[in-house]
């Protein structure tokens, strides 16, 4: 960890990716539980941060700061820019007539309406610390850490979610870094029209598994108000390729963002019209899945090889995260 860096605003959304949520008149805007809309300029450090989030013992001779272990925040435009690159099936002339035959087949699936590709070891590498540090550093999972006290009886305590997340972030940089990247799918989610939003939470089945020094899991998130990724990690699959990119109908966005607002809490980020809120969203806390399924999960295993047999059901929520 870091100490020497004194610095105080902590950002657990990189101000890189905040400025590809900036509108025309360079605002990144949010909406809160209540319906309160709100607005700050991209160029303010102050959006998607907390102060001294990242500093453990603060005022102590055991004061500590680990803001710069999110080092891969350096890399965020050169991730972007490789998976904007990476384009869905339809992009060309070609693909575009061959997407509107398959439109018309009835028994098409989602693989069908893929481009298919290998991603180098670098960007592998680089796109899965991202997400784990997206995820890590949420104001979501900042709730579980601080929370865990309470398993025995104790009051939740912020430095405790906050060294459990400096532990967590240090295990998965480490296995991101350096860890084996066999059995690990990452499916692209192009929407060049209808828009993605971001919470300060996400669907994370995957962190958790970082107690067992392993990547295992499935993690679904919005980078950009046009890309979403999803990430697995099949039982089995084929050496390549590891991702898939595809455009995605308006109705898979507003699924998907469904999902967004049941793992939020606080905030709701998006460009352009503002989301209709959920009741998920309304109870204002960080709420998850009833169990550790959904009908829009499924559909992207799937297409990472991943098949299930069961009746569609929809996504419930339940308790606090």
């Amino acid at each position: 960890m870091a100490n020497g860096n004194r610095s105080k605003n902590h950002h657990w959304w990189p101000v890189g990716l905040q400025r590809y949520w900036a509108d025309r008149s360079g605002d990144v805007s949010w909406i809160e539980p209540s319906g309160i809309v709100d607005k700050k300029r991209s160029t303010n450090r102050k959006i998607g941060f907390k102060i001294h989030g990242h500093t453990i013992f603060r005022g102590t001779v055991w004061e500590s700061n680990f803001e710069e272990e999110f080092d891969i925040d350096n890399e965020v435009h050169n991730i972007i820019a490789s998976l904007e690159g990476l384009k869905p099936f339809g992009s060309s002339p070609k693909e575009f007539f061959a997407l509107i035959k398959l439109l018309l087949k009835k028994n098409r699936s989602l693989r069908d309406m893929c481009n298919f590709y290998h991603l180098d070891e670098d960007l592998h590498r680089n796109l899965l610390l991202l997400i784990h540090s997206l995820l890590i550093r949420s104001p979501a999972n900042r709730s579980r850490y601080e929370g865990y006290p309470k398993l025995m009886g104790l009051p939740p305590d912020e430095e405790v979610g906050k060294a459990n997340m400096a532990e967590n972030y240090r295990i998965a940089k480490k296995l991101c870094r350096n860890g084996l990247i066999s059995n690990q799918y990452f499916v692209l989610l192009h929407s060049p029209l209808k828009k993605f939003i971001f919470g300060d939470g996400s669907l994370d089945w995957l962190t958790s598994s970082l107690v067992a020094d392993r990547i295992n899991g499935r993690a679904l998130l919005p980078l950009t108000p046009h890309l979403c990724v999803y990430f697995c990690t099949p039982m089995s699959m084929r050496s390549t390729p590891n991702c898939a990119s595809f455009s995605v109908a308006p109705w898979m966005v507003d699924w998907i963002n469904d999902i967004t607002q049941i793992y939020s809490r606080e905030k709701l980020f998006f460009l352009g019209k503002r989301p209709k809120l959920t009741e998920a969203f309304r109870q204002h806390q960080f709420l998850k899945h009833k169990d550790k399924t959904d009908v829009m999960v499924d559909m992207l295993d799937e297409i990472a090889g991943i098949k299930k047999h069961r009746n569609a059901i929809g996504f419930g929520m339940s308790g606090l995260l």
